[in-house]
């Protein structure tokens, strides 16, 4: 009996190295699974992020494309404009050519009327002319300086050069237009648009000092109203 138990025993632990090996074994297996399993999912999600990708990459296409599009429409427009700004700049020259013409006598062997003058050129300023405007005024004061409306002519050529931002040649022409016709009823507008041009230029205390003398010297005038405000 005790021989059977010993050989029981020896067979035992002569197993025992192969069993520990296939437990080892099996854990090995099972760890690989888990890191099989953990490839897998980041492969999915790598998968996931491309296709992510992919469609930003087709959404950004699209929408170059449509920049694409938006910018040829633009530069069309802009083509466009700058032949209507061509266009409109060729029919300015036009017609100062043929006013030019007319007034000189070449196209016209009688000059018109002064009223007529008058009025051609008022029509050019009020609708934003001003250098068609500028011609005809000024041809008005060349051929009729004392006549009935020279005085509007002269203020109304201070108000072209005004509506153009040309303060220094604004300012002489309402200067000139006080000086040469003082007892006209526009002379305060003159006056004020004087000072109005010596701010834009900078001339401070030379326009309040206008601002002053509109006060004084026209207190009931509409143009005292604006004085009154600039005066510091």
């Amino acid at each position: 009996m005790k021989t059977r138990n010993y050989a029981i025993t020896l067979f035992a632990v002569a197993c025992l190295p192969f069993l520990s090996g296939c437990i080892a074994t099996s854990r090995e297996i099972t760890d690989l699974r888990d890191d099989i399993y953990q490839l897998q999912l980041k492969l999915n999600d790598m998968q996931r992020n491309q296709a992510d990708i992919s469609a930003k990459m087709d959404g950004l296409s699209t929408t170059m494309k449509g920049l694409n599009s938006e910018l040829g429409d633009t530069q069309n427009r802009m083509s466009l404009l700058g032949q209507r700004m061509d266009d409109v700049e060729s029919n300015l020259s036009q017609r100062m050519g043929k006013l030019s013409e007319q007034l000189s006598g070449s196209a016209m062997k009688v000059a018109p009327p002064p009223s007529e003058l008058y009025k051609l050129a008022y029509s050019d300023f009020s609708r934003g002319k001003y250098d068609l405007a500028l011609v005809g005024f000024k041809s008005y004061l060349g051929k009729y300086p004392q006549g009935e409306l020279a005085d509007q002519a002269q203020y109304y050529t201070g108000e072209c050069y005004y509506s153009k931002g040309e303060w220094e040649n604004a300012l002489e022409e309402f200067d000139g237009m006080e000086k040469n016709y003082g007892n006209s009823t526009l002379v305060p507008s003159a006056r004020l648009k004087q000072a109005l041009c010596l701010e834009q230029l900078g001339k401070l205390d030379d326009a309040q000092k206008l601002f002053e003398s509109i006060l004084n010297d026209f207190p009931e005038s509409p143009e005292s109203f604006t004085a009154r405000e600039k005066i510091r």
